[in-house]
């Protein structure tokens, strides 16, 4: 039970860092996933849904390497694989939902077998190069 409540502080807190790092002049959020670690994967979701809903900021999430397999729509482990009541495909959606755009790396989609055809509607594929080094975007990578 104290390992449970010291890993809520370390995420609420996570979450009031990360609010707060967004300040008025922050004209974005550039979020890189590349991990397929199922809390990491949530707290990608859950800031960007969290700074989209209460900063109103743009915010895109980058998924690649190890987590690009997710996007895929018939993938089974995005469906069962769940944190906090929600899988992952769900978790996804609610954040496109609040305005959030995801972005796969194109060169690992064709890594995986994968087409644009298989993606979840509403994920683009692309590389982010002027995101990344945009001015006044934000960085986290997970």
């Amino acid at each position: 039970m104290k390992r449970v409540k010291q890993l809520l502080m370390v995420v609420v807190l996570g979450f009031t860092f990360a609010a707060g790092a967004v300040s008025a002049e922050t004209k974005g959020v550039f979020i890189d996933l590349s991990s397929s670690d199922i809390f990491k994967i949530h707290r990608a979701f859950a800031v960007g849904t969290m700074l989209r809903n209460n900063e109103k900021v743009p915010v895109t999430v980058y998924m690649s390497l190890a987590v690009t397999p997710y996007v895929n729509k018939n993938y089974p482990v995005a469906k069962m694989l769940a944190l906090r009541g929600q899988n992952v495909h769900q978790h996804m959606t609610d954040f496109m939902k609040a305005g959030g755009e995801i972005m796969v790396c194109a060169m690992c989609l064709g890594g995986h077998g994968l087409t644009e055809a298989d993606m979840l509607p509403g994920v683009t594929a692309g590389m982010p190069s002027k995101l990344i080094v945009a001015e006044d975007v934000k960085l986290l990578a997970y």
